[in-house]
């Protein structure tokens, strides 16, 4: 997708951009198949262990984790990215849709940032987790990243609805510097009377197959899934090879280089081994810049 004038100017002047139809099938049907197989083995394994009393088999993507997670809710453990580190997944960020959109923002030596996650969403009523709350990505960042600019890429590869919990936004909010973050049940967020009185949260449902591009201080939250569904997404972020990740313990990977392709980090082997050796050495690190 060729992004217009137009298309930056309106990121730039909302902190936000909604691209339909950016990716289609032969790009999520893989991340799909690649998740429906590591449920369908943790069925298998949990029904072997009598702690599910079926596997689900018959039901859909969107439905199969909830009616597992009903009875089993550790079916849900260990989804994420660099967990689960499927290769289809590690595909997708260096997707070349996903690096063109990104180059236009960031330029073309493109970091994929290890801030990044793949999201099941259950409806609420079955969740332990309330929604994400309102927060600012630059939020969950060190200190050391506040004056970059980091592009997230939120993408779901479900549709995503006003029922089933979409991405919403504060236009105009990346204007006015980082707000304050306190921990609750929701986790890091902007709580109410930090938030800005006088801007709008505008709600952005979008069918799985378009993006939705933000800014990291873009204030943004999901609306709770009150849906009989899960809602898949993932997001996503990319910046300049020049600047700080915000998790310097985690391995970050140039996508792409127009200058250095012979730099680039784009193997599957590699992508394992140091995510393995990260998560390995870096527990009790400190994540986050505001402490529980």
């Amino acid at each position: 997708m060729r992004l217009t004038e137009s298309h930056v100017s309106f990121f730039q002047d909302n902190g936000y951009l909604l691209l339909e139809d950016a990716l289609d099938e032969n790009d999520l049907g893989p991340v799909i198949a690649e998740y429906e197989g590591i449920i369908a083995e943790r069925a298998e394994e949990l029904h072997a262990e009598g702690k599910v009393s079926d596997t689900y088999a018959d039901k859909p993507f969107t439905e199969r984790l909830l009616h597992l997670a009903n009875e089993a809710p550790e079916v849900t453990a260990n989804l994420d990215i660099m967990r689960a580190r499927g290769e289809a997944t590690f595909n997708f960020l260096k997707n070349p849709k996903i690096l063109d959109i990104a180059e236009f923002f960031v330029g073309s030596e493109i970091i994929c940032n290890p801030i990044q996650h793949i999201r099941a969403v259950l409806p609420k009523e079955k969740s332990k987790r309330a929604p994400t709350p309102w927060h600012q990505d630059a939020g969950v960042c060190w200190p050391d990243t506040d004056p970059y600019f980091m592009l997230t890429v939120w993408i779901p590869i479900v549709d995503a609805t006003l029922e089933n919990g979409c991405l919403q936004v504060m236009p105009g909010s990346h204007k006015m510097g980082l707000f304050r973050h306190d921990w609750n049940e929701a986790g890091l967020a902007v709580l109410p009377e930090n938030q800005p009185s006088n801007l709008t949260p505008k709600a952005l449902p979008i069918r799985a197959g378009g993006v939705i591009l933000f800014h990291n201080y873009t204030l943004h939250s999901a609306k709770p899934n009150e849906s009989e569904s899960v809602r898949w997404s993932f997001d996503l972020r990319y910046h300049d090879v020049y600047q700080p990740t915000g998790r310097p313990f985690y391995p970050a990977f140039l996508m792409r280089s127009r200058l250095r392709p012979e730099a680039e980090q784009t193997e599957y082997k590699s992508w394992c081994q140091r995510w393995e050796f990260a998560l390995e050495n870096s527990k009790g690190a400190q994540a986050y810049r505001w402490p529980r």
